[in-house]
């Protein structure tokens, strides 16, 4: 779990959250929070439907600071989902995912990660996420997603039970 998680981790830091959505990227343009949490929301949940299997939330959606295109302070949501034991082929389900994001308006690109075993995936930026990665090992896969960064004041929110 802890090697897992911190791929997750990494992966998450390399895709960034500097809250501009490449396919949103008007001056003009925002999103309400509400939009950014059911966004993302779906896409998690259109992924973790397009593969077999019992997901189980790890966190959130929860709410962070991000920044804004204009370099306001925003707020966005973060997930992590997982499935354990995964019953597919890791190849295979990354082939369905990554057809189910680019129609979404995610860019993807292909992961691999190093060592004997590699674990295979998909990182993906713009749609209706800032960033959002999937992680497709022999005994997990992952699933985790940042919205794009809405009006919002995250530190509010948090001490409001968000």
């Amino acid at each position: 779990m802890i090697v897992v998680v911190g791929a997750m981790t990494a992966i998450l830091a390399l895709t960034g959250c500097s809250g501009e959505n490449p396919t949103r990227s008007g001056a003009n343009t925002t999103v309400s929070t509400t939009e950014a949490r059911l966004s993302l929301q779906d896409i998690v949940d259109r992924s973790t439907t397009s593969l077999d299997g019992d997901w189980q939330v790890y966190s959130g959606p929860s709410v962070e600071q991000c920044t804004k295109g204009n370099g306001g302070d925003g707020a966005a949501y973060s997930s992590i989902t997982a499935l354990e034991g995964p019953h597919g082929d890791p190849a295979q389900d990354v082939a369905v995912v990554k057809k189910l994001w680019e129609s979404a308006g995610i860019t993807t690109k292909p992961y691999k990660s190093g060592g004997a075993d590699p674990l295979l995936g998909l990182r993906g930026v713009g749609g209706p996420t800032t960033s959002i990665s999937f992680l497709a090992g022999e005994q997990r896969y992952t699933i985790t997603a940042v919205s794009e960064c809405a009006d919002g004041n995250a530190l509010q929110m948090q001490g409001n039970g968000e």
